[in-house]
């Protein structure tokens, strides 16, 4: 599936733990938007955590729809899966561009093949019945597509619901003094230069290299594997001791190199609108 020719520059909104539809939320959320549209965002990735039912996950998803950008759509642990296609295609017959990973396992972006790995990687980790579980005959139809890609082809980045298992604090997957990531993504990110992952929310706002090594904002480098962190409003306590909310990032992919840049929302004070705040 092919969503945009190439340009030399794309720009990707990168969300993940949307959560919940209450009213603070949506406005939250919409102030997201709004800050990822002015810093050039052409395609958002929602990234796992997007509601706990249907309703609810098109309310949410319909926040990123108000956009008009393309959404590229990745299940988490707890999203049902008959659930979730019935809000997306409501969401379609309303004139949203979306395409569920789950469905679609590589998305042509020009500049970029993002390729999809929905769902938990383990039983114990689904929070409901019917919630979506890769197994390792999905890993091994992965890496043999990424295998099998031509030299010239676009960079891959795989977007995933869970991280790789990391070995530190500094890895994506750290949560009180643990990696609780899928040990078997090691061996397939070695296949891709950039990714993004969820789920362990705590090791949020955040990229790492190949080895390891943290990735600053703003830096550009030909691996970069991104935790964009949650989107949500509620705070969240990070593994540094820190305390973040409302986390988003903007994924820069330039040739073979990307950079990222973490994003927060600008919530209107009330009784003003977005226009006066930007």
């Amino acid at each position: 599936m092919q969503l945009r020719p190439a340009s030399g520059t794309l720009r990707i909104g990168a969300l993940a733990g949307l959560k919940n539809a209450d009213e603070d939320n949506l406005t939250h959320l919409r102030a997201l938007m709004a800050e990822l549209k002015r810093r050039g965002a052409e395609v958002l990735i929602a990234d796992g955590d997007l509601g706990d039912n249907s309703d609810e996950q098109e309310t949410l998803l319909g926040v990123l729809a108000e956009t008009g950008l393309p959404i590229l759509v990745a299940a988490g642990n707890r999203e049902v899966r008959s659930e979730l296609d019935a809000a997306e295609d409501e969401l379609r017959k309303k004139g949203a561009r979306l395409a569920d990973l789950s469905h679609t396992r590589v998305v042509d972006l020009g500049d970029a093949l993002v390729v999809g790995l929905p769902g938990g990687f383990e039983r114990r980790q689904l929070r409901a019945d019917g919630a979506c579980l890769y197994v390792q005959k999905d890993l091994d139809a992965l890496g043999a597509f990424l295998d099998h890609l031509p030299a010239l082809a676009p960079p891959a980045l795989l977007v995933a619901a869970v991280p790789p298992r990391g070995h530190d604090a500094r890895a994506l997957d750290a949560s009180e003094g643990q990696n609780l990531g899928d040990p078997r993504l090691a061996a397939l990110i070695r296949r891709v230069p950039f990714g993004v992952f969820g789920q362990v929310w705590e090791a949020g706002g955040r990229a790492i290299d190949l080895a390891g090594q943290p990735v600053g904002p703003a830096t550009e480098a030909d691996r970069l594997y991104l935790n964009p962190g949650a989107a949500d409003l509620t705070p969240w306590p990070m593994a540094d001791g820190s305390t973040a909310q409302g986390l988003a990032a903007l994924i820069t992919i330039h040739g073979r190199k990307a950079a990222y840049e973490v994003v927060v929302a600008k919530v209107p004070a009330p009784g003003k609108s977005m226009e006066q705040i930007r």
